[in-house]
């Protein structure tokens, strides 16, 4: 698990679950190359965002579509506002890495897709599993 440097979280549920979106720079330009879409809820598997791309792409479609499907929900919650629950911002926060993916080109201004589990430092989940429980559709 490793921190990450990141200065906006954009908190959102889809199909029931607690999900964040952010970026990451591994470089020192910081353009958040890397995407990072991960659960927020350490009792939930990172995987079901693989699964719900699978459910929800088509069934000829492999891993790089998953991934931008995966990054398009998450671009849509900050983008549009749809199911987002939360911006938050310079909040310490940790990521353990579940898979990532380097996309073929550029897909949403990221180079690459990483899947994990999001530990935001002291931030109570209660009143975001409730709305997002709410939600559940699977």
């Amino acid at each position: 698990m490793h921190v990450v440097d990141s200065a906006r979280v954009t908190v959102f549920h889809m199909f029931g679950e607690l999900l964040a979106y952010t970026t990451h720079s591994d470089t020192p330009a910081r353009y958040g190359e890397i995407g990072i879409v991960a659960v927020l809820d350490p009792q939930i598997s990172p995987g079901v965002l693989w699964a719900l791309a699978v459910q929800n792409c088509r069934p000829r479609d492999h891993t790089e579509q998953h991934a931008q499907w995966i990054t398009s929900q998450a671009l849509r919650a900050r983008v549009t506002g749809a199911g987002r629950l939360a911006e938050l911002r310079d909040e310490k926060v940790e990521f353990q890495t579940y898979k990532e993916h380097r996309f073929a080109a550029l897909y949403g201004n990221h180079e690459t897709l990483r899947t994990g589990t999001l530990y935001v430092i002291g931030l109570d989940l209660t009143p975001f599993r409730a709305r997002a429980e709410a939600e559940r559709r699977y």
